[in-house]
């Protein structure tokens, strides 16, 4: 791998409510630099779950806990945490399950900095809208590249992922057969899933987690209800 390359993966990790072991394989065989986990436990009293599930995938837990509504960005020793941060999005309703976004700033194994951000975006059309609105708004602040990777519950035509146009790219569009649909892991239809690029990143490739990475189908059947993207990406100088 190049001295910028890293491999990232995007994985909602439905609430670790299937086979924790099988997760933890799932994420390691990946052998990722950076993982973005949507669905995380973010309940105070299920921070030593989340931890447990870092340290069992290989990796460190970077961002996220408290306030990310249930997302984190995990991250191997290759990679230097420079920053952290969550952000809570608004959705309405006192039950309604709480959005949000962990962001990581980060240096590669090369020196080049980078920011990676987690994000969950709701099931309300609305609200999707408004939640990208915010994110990009945070993005605009930033300097250098950046990925924007996660669950945007709707698919690849749809107004939130249009929405994110003006600063970032789908990276599935810059290689032929790229990424695939994610969900759901049993008989996966939708890709509601995504990675998402600013200039200054190359994709090297882009694919759901699977063969390549020694794993089976019931692997990733008993791990989550989404099944993992995998993407080699390159910032380059």
């Amino acid at each position: 791998m190049r001295d910028n390359g890293f491999r990232l993966l995007c994985y909602n990790v439905h609430d670790l409510l299937d086979d924790p072991s099988a997760l933890a394989h799932v994420i390691r065989s990946c052998r990722a630099d950076v993982a973005c986990l949507q669905e995380v436990p973010r309940r105070p009293f299920t921070r030593r779950r989340v931890q447990r599930l870092a340290r069992e995938s290989g990796l460190r837990w970077s961002a996220g806990g408290v306030g990310s509504g249930g997302t984190a960005v995990f991250t191997s020793r290759r990679v230097d945490v420079l920053a952290a941060d969550v952000v809570r999005l608004p959705v309405a309703g006192l039950f309604t399950r709480t959005r949000g976004f962990a962001l990581a700033q980060l240096r590669l194994p090369g020196g080049a900095l980078l920011t990676v951000v987690s994000v969950h975006l709701s099931l309300r059309p609305a609200e999707r809208l408004r939640h990208v609105d915010l994110i990009m708004q945070r993005l605009r602040g930033l300097s250098g590249p950046y990925v924007v990777a996660g669950d945007l519950n709707e698919p690849p035509t749809g107004p939130a992922w249009a929405a994110f146009g003006p600063l970032l790219s789908d990276a599935a569009g810059a290689l032929p057969e790229a990424g695939g649909p994610t969900y759901p892991s049993r008989a996966p239809r939708h890709r509601i899933d995504a990675v998402l690029l600013s200039p200054g990143l190359q994709v090297e490739r882009l694919a759901v987690a699977g063969g390549a990475e020694q794993l089976s189908f019931d692997d990733l059947r008993a791990a989550s209800d989404h099944l993992p993207l995998v993407a080699d990406l390159t910032a380059l100088p």
